[in-house]
């Protein structure tokens, strides 16, 4: 019971299989819906990302009152986390067609909810309607292959320890800038989901940003600027940027990185 990192311990615990995984997610990470986990080498400041079928939980169990408490904070980042799963199904190579309607309908209830649950906590249809966003985020990248947003936000995670959400929020409006010439179909798609007016989905997604509790730049969450050319590094030997549907050089991921800094 808990967020990401709480649903990732127990993934370590059951992985390999032997044991069962109940989950009962208090965020919007969407961690409980999928095989994968995350873990950090502290010495290295190096996070890898595993994936067992093993870990996947048996059975969820998603209760929006359990959410109420969440801080704005963390409602925030956890369900721009959610949002980006979704964003990155949407365009995901050699995706299964059945999975980019199930992202782009948790595009919708995320982008609508979202804002409802930061003006109110309390609002209970609008923390199920993030929870069933949430759902169907994890649901979504479980089912497609991560890219350039994710292999970023690990690295990023792994040499600095900010929290994955928040690094979430801040660079998706950046890697969706970057994309957007190469899947102009989906990003039509995830723009059309937002509420109006309408704009481009990378323009959408950094007003919505911009409206939350959440640091707008890499140096407000604590990230220094001697870090950005060692991730650059990483992130492009990353199997998940290199799935990304337009190449990025490091060179190209450094920009990115200075660009959100």
């Amino acid at each position: 019971m808990g967020g990401g990192s709480a649903m990732g311990v127990g993934k370590g615990v059951v992985s390999g299989g032997g044991r069962t995984l109940i989950a009962i997610p208090t965020t919007y990470a969407g961690s409980e819906m999928t095989p994968v986990f995350g873990t950090t080498d502290r010495a290295e400041r190096r996070k890898t990302v595993r994936r067992d079928d093993a870990v996947l939980p048996k059975l969820v169990i998603y209760d929006p009152e359990v959410t109420l408490d969440l801080s704005p904070e963390l409602t925030a980042s956890t369900a721009m986390n959610a949002l980006a799963h979704c964003v990155e199904a949407s365009y995901a190579r050699d995706v299964n067609p059945l999975v980019p309607p199930i992202a782009l309908e948790g595009v919708r209830r995320i982008v609508q909810a979202l804002p409802a649950c930061i003006a109110n906590g309390n609002n209970l249809d609008a923390r199920e309607d993030l929870l069933s966003g949430a759902y169907l985020a994890g649901f979504s990248i479980a089912n497609a292959t991560m890219a350039l947003h994710h292999g970023i936000c690990h690295a990023l995670g792994g040499r600095t320890g900010v929290a994955h959400g928040v690094l979430n929020a801040i660079m998706l409006p950046h890697v969706m800038r970057f994309n957007a010439e190469a899947v102009p179909d989906a990003m039509d798609a995830i723009a059309r989901n937002f509420p109006p007016p309408f704009m481009g989905a990378p323009e959408a997604t950094a007003v919505l940003v911009a409206t939350l509790p959440v640091p707008q730049r890499l140096r407000d969450a604590g990230v220094p600027e001697s870090v950005l050319e060692s991730v650059a590094a990483e992130a492009a030997t990353s199997p998940t940027v290199k799935a990304n549907p337009k190449p990025a050089s490091e060179e190209a991921i450094l920009e990115l990185l200075r660009a959100a800094w």
